[in-house]
């Protein structure tokens, strides 16, 4: 290229000429899923004994055999816990469940001869 005036000192000659920009497209996309409702599936087992009037901590060795024989189920395992003392369903702050042993908090042990039921429910997703 010939140069046309005495005043431009640089000239640049090419083809093409690219120029990079960095830039971001966002588009919005919205996907609706629907899934059909259905009954998820659940295990149910009851721990069984009988208050002696005197304890306030049950165990495994506790169980009454005829009902049940998995003992007092680890509470990482199972989806929910229920206390029945004498049938009445117990407040959660009233006792505590470690993998086999019950601890109840109470001040008075529960009345000889009364039935104790710790129901474990497990909800299983299975797809």
């Amino acid at each position: 290229m010939k140069r046309t005036s005495s005043t431009a000192k640089h000239v640049i000659a090419a083809s093409k000429v690219y120029d990079w920009t960095h830039a971001v497209l966002t588009i919005p996309l919205r996907v609706a899923l629907h899934f059909p409702p259905r009954v998820l599936q659940a295990e149910t087992y009851q721990y069984n004994t009988i208050s002696d009037g005197v304890k306030t901590v049950y165990t495994d060795g506790d169980e009454l055999r005829e009902y049940g024989d998995r003992g007092i189920l680890d509470p990482k395992h199972v989806s929910w816990i229920n206390l029945f003392i004498n049938g009445v369903l117990q407040p959660e702050k009233l006792y505590e469940v470690e993998k086999g042993k019950l601890t109840l908090k109470t001040a008075e042990p529960p009345p000889k001869g009364a039935p104790i039921i710790l129901q474990f429910i497990t909800i299983k997703m299975g797809f």
